[in-house]
């Protein structure tokens, strides 16, 4: 089997906050396909793959099954314009892609063919048949009654945790009685049961503003607080997670490949590390660096805001790994094709708030081809 053709596939919206959404497609000569998923302009991400040197020069005619060692070669052969940013988020999109032909190929889920050692962990060297997302609620609302009404939907839904983002008004933006509130209200809809989670957005400019905030909404319990502070202030990082009892979490800010996460970690001095699975390298790398977070004795949380196929991706990562207790899973407002009817089957959690790990060949799911008849447009 060889590959034959990589092609990119940019959807839009306009009633919805998700924006322009990049996909991108592997095909081979024996009929088989895979998928993946960017977080990046998808004009940007068309012109990684079909520029001169480009991912689809690097990959033409090769076996898709020997997904590490195109991996390498992607990134090799990327080295003067690549190596982090948008390029990795290529590179990532098509690594997903290529698991899941293997997958098909194989006639195996994706999560049997990744399995990685975490060496010193006890648990059992079985796959999950169960992972647990939380849901981001995004927008939260912008009045304290449109909060209450979407955080209960999520509740409804049965997530077992949510997220609730910063917004103008609300949490974040520098009144620490409101921030307080906004944590407050959301406890209460959510219940003592479920975990609470909070993401600031970078917003943050200096670690006393920071400390403070977070020690006056450590008695409501949050699970973690997402990038306080802008992304490259590590020592500034490093001196608040030294600072507070509550879990420091970041990484989903551009941070790309395991040599960034490094830094974050050994720098950061975070809790918490998020790479996207849309941005970060593809399905290796993150377990990659999943492997590295759990030799620290930290969690690995992965970001995949309104990327649909980045949630499936993530699903078989948590699958395997030990430190990976939740996955990130949208929960827009308003609702979108794009996002909620992208996949098929659907990719919703059940009744008790998890996602059942599809047995499935490859991902386990198929693009919905009237989304993409409906929404798709020229690459932008």
């Amino acid at each position: 089997m060889k590959i034959t053709q990589i092609e990119t596939i940019a959807l839009h919206d306009p009633d919805s906050i998700a924006g322009c959404l990049t996909l991108v497609r592997v095909h081979t000569d024996e009929g088989l396909s895979g998928i993946g998923q960017a977080e990046s302009p998808s004009l940007v991400i068309e012109a990684i793959i079909n520029c001169r040197g480009g991912l689809k020069q690097l990959l033409e005619g090769e076996d898709p099954l020997e997904v590490e060692r195109l991996w390498q070669k992607m990134y090799a052969g990327t080295g003067l314009f690549g190596r982090r940013g948008v390029t990795i988020a290529a590179i990532g999109a098509v690594e997903t892609a290529l698991w899941d032909i293997a997958g098909q190929a194989l006639g195996k889920p994706v999560c049997q063919l990744i399995w990685h050692s975490f060496c010193a962990t006890r648990r059992q060297s079985t796959i999950k048949t169960h992972v647990t997302p939380y849901a981001t609620v995004y927008p939260p609302g912008d009045t304290a009654e449109e909060m209450r009404q979407r955080l209960t939907q999520a509740v409804n839904m049965g997530f077992r945790a949510v997220k609730v983002e910063e917004w103008p008004g609300g949490f974040g933006h520098g009144r620490v009685d409101t921030d307080i509130a906004v944590v407050s209200l959301a406890r209460r809809v959510i219940g003592e049961e479920r975990e609470l989670l909070i993401d600031v957005q970078n917003l943050w400019q200096e670690t006393g503003q920071a400390i403070r905030t977070i020690r006056a909404i450590e008695p409501y319990r949050p699970f973690f607080v997402e990038a306080p502070l802008p992304p490259d202030n590590l020592d500034a990082y490093a001196r608040l997670a030294d600072s507070v009892d509550t879990r420091i979490a970041a990484g989903d800010w551009g941070f790309s490949t395991r040599f960034e996460f490094e830094d974050l970690m050994t720098r950061g001095h975070v809790d918490v590390v998020q790479p996207s699975s849309v941005r970060s390298g593809g399905i290796s790398e993150i377990l990659k660096i999943a492997e590295a977070a759990y030799r620290r004795g930290l969690l690995c949380i992965p970001h995949a805001w309104c990327h649909m196929v980045g949630v499936a991706a993530e699903v078989h990562m948590a699958a395997v790994a030990p430190n990976m207790p939740f996955i990130e899973y949208p929960l827009a407002f308003p609702d979108s094709p794009i996002i909620s009817q992208l996949l098929d089957p659907p990719l919703v959690p059940d009744e008790n708030g998890l996602i059942e790990v599809p047995d499935r060949p490859g991902l386990g799911f198929k693009l919905n081809e009237a989304v993409l008849n409906k929404y798709r447009v020229k690459p932008c």
